[in-house]
């Protein structure tokens, strides 16, 4: 295994150059005890290259030439006395010494980044990134508090990525997310640390002028004549209505699977009979509709933020959910970490 300990912190604003020594390696006796004096693009560009198994690609996501990428990765690999990629005509992949650099170059690029999140954190929210995951069926909760932080920190750049649980538990624990938002899941991660926001359930919702629209609560036998528009399966609210209606799926008519609850709503608003069971947080205040409760004792849906356990928080973070916090479209609870 590679182990890379920083001898002395990178200069953030200038060269962003890394001192590092590279201590034992047991592919390579050349490496024990000597020091190595790279760039973290470099790190930065042989991530790139090893993720995507293509110096073309991987030029083409970092907006640099594909002879810029090849020669800084060759440098780096002149640096460190090995061969980090087996290069071929036709494909490209790391080597063992490769492999083994691959989460050291990951991690020594992460510290890096945790050091320029402590010092934009230091100035105040003055800079930075904050990277945010959310589910489909989350992603209308977000609008008011995008808008306000957007408006409160206009010199940090938020990035929001929809995706479906696993993905955004894999960017988490990937650190490639600051935060993933969703309903409460299933099971989590042991890397990964759920906190619960708020209280939720899933709701039956209608047009005004469908024939449930008095109703104040149904069962599940009451929707079987209706015709369903539904989240696709996969997404968080479908998850839930299926295992709650586990062994009878069939007596219910899924007409149109979606996995937008915007373009949902849409159609339920428009129509005098369709049917659709989604997140009442996501529902509870847009017009045009009814939102009944559904009458089943598993319908809870908690609102929760998912973050790696044991790692920096940034302050652009924890007010981003501080702001989500305070919304009063909804129930939520202020947290004792924000």
């Amino acid at each position: 295994m590679l182990i890379i300990i920083i001898d002395s912190i990178i200069d953030i604003n200038n060269s962003k150059l890394l001192c590092a020594r590279l201590n034992y390696c047991t592919f390579a006796a050349v490496f024990t005890n000597y020091t190595v004096r790279m760039e973290l693009r470099q790190l930065r560009y042989f991530v790139s290259v090893a993720e995507t198994n293509s110096f073309s690609e991987a030029s083409r996501l970092l907006n640099i030439t594909q002879s810029t990428l090849s020669q800084q990765v060759k440098q780096l690999e002149n640096e460190l006395g090995v061969i980090l990629f087996e290069r071929s005509s036709h494909r490209v992949c790391l080597t063992d010494v490769g492999e083994a650099f691959l989460p050291e170059a990951r991690r020594t690029l992460h510290a890096a980044d945790v050091c320029i999140d402590r010092m934009n954190d230091i100035r105040g929210l003055k800079a930075g990134c904050l990277n945010i995951g959310s589910t489909f069926s989350f992603i209308p909760l977000l609008k008011d508090t995008v808008l306000l932080f957007m408006k409160e920190y206009p010199d940090i750049k938020l990035n929001i990525h929809c995706h479906d649980m696993e993905t955004l538990m894999r960017m988490v624990k990937e650190r490639e997310l600051d935060v993933a938002l969703s309903y409460k899941p299933t099971s989590i991660s042991p890397e990964i640390e759920s906190h619960i926001l708020f209280d939720n359930k899933l709701a039956v919702v209608v047009s005004e002028q469908h024939p449930l629209a008095d109703a104040e609560k149904v069962r599940c036998s009451d929707l079987r004549c209706f015709p369903f528009v539904m989240p696709a399966k996969g997404l968080q609210a479908r998850n839930a209505f299926d295992l709650l209606t586990r062994g009878s799926e069939s007596q219910f008519n899924v007409r149109l699977e979606i996995n937008e609850v915007n373009v949902i709503i849409d159609l339920v608003r428009s129509s005098k009979f369709l049917v659709t069971v989604i997140s009442q947080a996501a529902v509870s205040h847009i017009p045009g509709i009814k939102v009944i409760t559904l009458d089943h004792p598993n319908t809870q849906m908690e609102g929760s933020f998912h973050i790696l356990k044991d790692s920096y928080t940034k302050r652009s973070t924890k007010e981003f959910l501080k702001m989500l916090c305070e919304n009063k479209s909804y129930n939520i609870a202020l947290l004792d970490m924000l």
